[in-house]
Order: C-alpha cells, then structure tokens, then sequence
C-alpha cells in the first residue's frame, strides 16, 4: 500500500469516529462493556459554568485582600542587622473583616455536644504562660500541600496566642516543599514512608509525619559509628511568624547504638549530648538565648537509629504542624504503631488535631461510604486516647468538580462523604466543619477558579494559596466566634473568679 492510501484511510477512520462521537455523545452499551468516544469539539463548546449564583467573586477578592491587611498587622520582624524585634500582637486592633460565620459557616456538632471544645479553648487561654507550645497538628491530603492553609491559620493563632515557627519539620526533604525552609544534609539518608510510592520500614513506628529517616553507612568504612550533620534554615518567606524560632526539639529513637548529637545554631557547635540506646522516643530540647532563624545537628550513632523530625517553635504560644498526605485519604494514620502514635501527640503537648481529607475519597464511586466512616471513626478514636481532652475536628471535603458529558459539574459523591464524615463525628463526639458549604456548595469551585486572582486551580479541585488564605479566616474565625460564646465566656469567668 502506497503512503498517500495508507494517510487516506487513516483520516477515514477519524472521521468515522468523529461522527460516532457527533451520533452517539453519551457512548452507547454492548452487555457490559461501555463505549465512548472522544468529542474534540467539546474544548471549544463547552467552558466551565458556575450554575451556584450564590457566589459573590467580587466579596470573595475582597476577603483576600482582607487577608492580606490582617498579616501585615504583625509587626514582628527581623531588622536589618540580623536582629529580631518583637512585638506583642495580641492587642493590637486588628483590621475589621467581613466574615459573616452562620449556622452553615461555623463548627458543627453532630453529636449535639457544643462544649467539646472548651478544653482547648482553656489551653489557648494560658497559652502564653506555658512552659511549653500548644500544639495543634494539622493532616491533610494535598490541599494543605506546601503548608497552605496551615501556615495562615498557624500565623493568625500566633498573632492572637502567642508562639513562632514553621512547627514539626521532617528530619530531610527530598524536595524543597515549603517555600522558606531549607535543610541541608551531608549526605541523603534512607526514608521509609507509609503513603505515596513508600518504601516502607523494617518497623511500624512511623512518625506523626508518616515517615522515619536513617543514615547511610558508608561502605568503604569499617567503624560502626555514622556520622552526619544536618542544617535548618529559615529564609524569611512566607508568613512572618513562620522565620524565627526560640526552640528546637529533635525527635528520634536510638533502639540499638548509643548517640550522640552535638546541637547549635551555628558551626560553633555548643552544646554536646550523649544517650545510651533505648526503645522509647527521645525528645531532644535546646532553648536559644534569643530568636534565631538556623539551627545545625552534628549525629554520630548506629545505622539502624531512626531519626523523626525537628520542632521549631516558640518557648510557649502556640504550634500549627502542617502534615500534607498526597494522595492520602487520611486512612494511613491506623497503621502507624498505635501507642507510638499516642505518646508522640501526648509528649509534644498536642490539644487539637485537624483532619482535612476527602479529595481521594470522592472519585472512587461507592453505593455506600460505610467503610470509610467505619475507618474514620477508628482513626480518631485512636487519636484521642492520646491524651485527655484533645480534640479532633474534622473538616469536610471541599467542592470539587469534573468534566462529564461535555459539562463541568460538582462530583456526584460529595454528599455521601460529606455524611461519612459526619456520621463519624456524630460517633466518636467530634467537631465538623462544612468546607463544602463555606465555599458556596455545589458547584463553587468553578467561581472560586475564576476570580481575578483565582482563589482555586484550573483542575477544579485545589485551592490557589490566595484561595488558602481566605479558606484558613474562614476556619480561625469559625473556631474564634465558639470561642466566644455567651456559655464558654461564662465558663472561663467562672474559673477566674474561683
């Protein structure tokens, strides 16, 4: 067959199913097997449409530059020399924010109970005067990646409660997610996860990060001992509490070989600490004479020590941990060791964990969600019996949409997760908050895309960093307003007075 026959009946074949496609646009059904053919027109036929006329984008720009104005209220900043001038922010007049937070907008209880959240809202009252951070910890699949969300909502509760820092930090990064953060190791060392494409452990005490770290050994030498030096360093991105720290705390686990961990801010190695191997988690604390903005380990120990991550933070205030899952539906937290799970929340003096998953839920089609309440509920009863009193509050999935039948519409699944992860609430006596309905309902993420800046991405399913912005007000002013009710208001006046 010549080439210009072979060209002239592939071009037939095209248009065959094009016209198949034209003939036949919702595909048609031989027994089982479904059969639909790619309509190219439909790129140029049919954009995204908000159906929700309830969205109001001109409002939503404005909560964002709102948003803005309030972070620029914080005049805690490095000068010019290196040094840190620091300011107490906690009665300064903050800028008046349109917020409105409604029954819809605000927490919910399911299971009736709306004083669950008095114990927290007692630690951020004494906050200030602790000897250590508060901390709360934030999970999440990939809307919170590269600490949106968290690091407005760590900034906002640092501005009111006191604290500083970027919180729990991995021991290493295999690529520079967060923006102002950069750690710099001699070598890189071997990280076993529990999510993604893992390369799982010899073990199940995986950190709160879902992953633990160990040293190569180099092959040409013949001692025993490891050594390796690590480097923090904050680079003034990012929001301003986030770039400076007054403490460090090193976590890690030395089962099998002494350590010894040299720690300081500088090169000049300052302070020299020795342990002999143990099973427990150990937690390393070093308290810097003024805030700082690097800090460097020097380790020496055995192959098989696991290494966790690094807090940096405050002396006191509170601590927001951004703990970014890809892929995750929030599932993975059941097969970390449970009681290794609980004693790293309750020694890092955590009172509230965030749960925000449910994108990798809504695809997959289910006649029931069930096994997913089932697992969710397993999940946060694991994680209150961390500590007495800790809180969990979940948020629900966020509008989220895809293109069928030549139109963009909310997935049709929303809603039932969306009752999973109540029901889950309602059973395990946990707080919710309907990112759903905060965002407009069905639909709302194609308004949110199409703002000038967009607040959401062209893939209709994840938040722009403004669009985080605006989402982590949302969030502290839903949780500021339960704060402020007449009842706990009452309370908290009650126990002064006493």
């Amino acid at each position: 067959m010549r080439p210009y026959h072979t060209l002239l009946f592939l071009i037939i074949i095209g248009l065959c199913i094009f016209a198949a496609g034209e003939i036949f646009p919702h595909g048609f059904k031989i027994g089982s097997l479904e059969i639909r053919f790619y309509r190219p027109l439909e790129a140029f036929r049919n954009s995204p449409k908000e159906e929700n006329s309830t969205i109001d984008k001109d409002k939503l720009i404005q909560l964002q530059e709102k948003t803005n104005q309030i972070l620029e209220s914080d005049t805690s900043i490095f000068s010019g020399d290196g040094s840190l001038s620091l300011t107490d922010t906690a009665d300064l007049p903050m800028p008046e924010v349109a917020f409105h937070i409604d029954s819809s907008s605000g927490i919910q209880y399911p299971s009736g109970d709306s004083t669950i959240l008095y114990s927290f809202f007692n630690a951020l009252d004494s906050a200030r005067n602790g000897s250590s951070p508060l901390r709360i910890l934030h999970f999440g699949d990939s809307q919170i990646e590269g600490d949106r969300i968290s690091g407005y909502l760590r900034q906002r509760f640092q501005q009111q409660y006191g604290g500083c820092g970027p919180g729990l930090l991995p021991f290493s990064e295999d690529i520079d997610s967060r923006t102002y953060l950069r750690i710099q190791t001699e070598s890189e060392p071997d990280k076993y996860m529990l999510y993604g494409k893992p390369k799982l452990g010899p073990h199940y005490k995986y950190s709160l990060l879902h992953s633990y770290f160990r040293l190569k050994r180099d092959t040409s030498e013949h001692d025993n001992w490891i050594q390796q030096k690590v480097q923090y360093s904050l680079n003034g991105q990012g929001y301003r509490r986030n770039n400076y720290f007054e403490r460090a705390t090193f976590l890690c686990r030395n089962e099998k070989s002494n350590l010894s961990l040299s720690l300081g801010n500088t090169d000049n190695q300052k302070v020299n600490k020795q342990f002999n191997a143990s099973d427990s988690l150990r937690l390393v604390t070093w308290k810097m004479d003024a805030p700082v903005r690097r800090f460097g380990i020097r380790i020496q120990t055995g192959a098989e020590t696991d290494f966790y991550g690094l807090c940096l933070d405050c002396k006191a205030g509170v601590a927001v941990d951004n703990i970014p899952l890809r892929g995750s539906s929030g599932l993975e937290l059941l097969r970390i060791n449970p009681r290794f799970l609980q004693e790293q929340i309750r020694r890092l003096n955590v009172k509230m964990v965030i749960l925000q998953f449910g994108i990798n839920v809504v695809p997959y089609e289910s006649a029931s969600y069930t096994w997913y309440e089932n697992s969710l509920v397993k999940a946060i009863q694991t994680l209150k019996k961390s500590a007495p009193g800790l809180q969990v509050l979940v948020i629900g999935v966020s509008d989220m949409a895809r293109k069928k039948d030549g139109n963009w519409n909310s997935f049709e699944t929303i809603p039932m997760v969306l009752d999973a992860q109540k029901r889950a609430c309602q059973r395990t006596n946990s707080a919710f908050w309907d990112l759903f309905q905060v965002m407009g309902g069905k639909n709302s993420i194609l308004a949110w895309a199409k703002t000038n800046p967009p607040l959401a991405g062209k893939d209709f399913i994840h938040l722009t960093p403004k669009g985080a912005q605006v989402i982590g007000e949302f969030l502290f002013q839903a949780i500021m307003k339960e704060k402020r009710t007449d009842s706990y208001s009452h309370r908290a006046t009650q126990n002064l007075v006493n």
